[in-house]
C-alpha cells in the first residue's frame, strides 16, 4: 500500500486511541520506498569496479604465487596466476557502499556487513 493511500484511509476514518494526527505524522516519518537504483547507477558502479581492477592489477594478481612450466620448444609458459579475491571484495564493498541507505545510529553499533558463503546463492 502506498504512504498517500494509507495517509488519505486514516484522514477519511474514525478516530480511536490515537488521534488522526498522531497517526498522520507517524505515517509521515516514515520514509516512502528508499533510494531506487538506476541501470544508470548499476553501469557507474560497474564502471568503477573495472576501472580500479584495470589500476591495480598488481593487487588483484598474485604475482607472488604464479606457476610457470617449459613447454615444446623451450618457451615458457605461465600456468596460472591466482587472484587476490580479497581485494576485489574489498574494492567492491567501497564502490557499493554509495548505495547503502543511512542507518539509525543505535542501529549502526549492532550491524556489520556480513559476508555471503558461494552455497548461499
Amino acid at each position: 500500500m502506498k504512504k498517500e493511500l494509507v495517509l488519505q484511509s486514516v484522514q477519511n476514518s474514525v478516530s480511536s486511541i490515537f488521534s488522526k494526527e498522531d497517526v498522520i505524522n507517524l505515517i509521515n516519518s516514515v520514509e516512502g520506498g528508499g533510494r531506487k537504483i538506476t541501470p544508470y547507477d548499476i553501469g557507474r558502479a560497474i564502471d568503477k569496479a573495472v576501472d580500479w581492477i584495470e589500476n591495480n592489477e598488481r593487487d588483484v594478481l598474485d604475482l607472488d604465487s604464479a606457476e610457470f612450466q617449459i613447454s615444446y620448444n623451450n618457451q615458457l609458459e605461465c600456468t596460472n596466476v591466482p587472484i587476490n579475491v580479497e581485494e576485489i571484495r574489498q574494492a567492491l564493498e567501497n564502490i557499493f557502499c554509495d548505495f547503502a541507505e543511512d542507518e539509525e545510529e543505535d542501529e549502526v553499533s549492532g550491524s556489520e556487513f556480513v559476508p555471503v558463503e558461494e552455497n548461499e546463492l
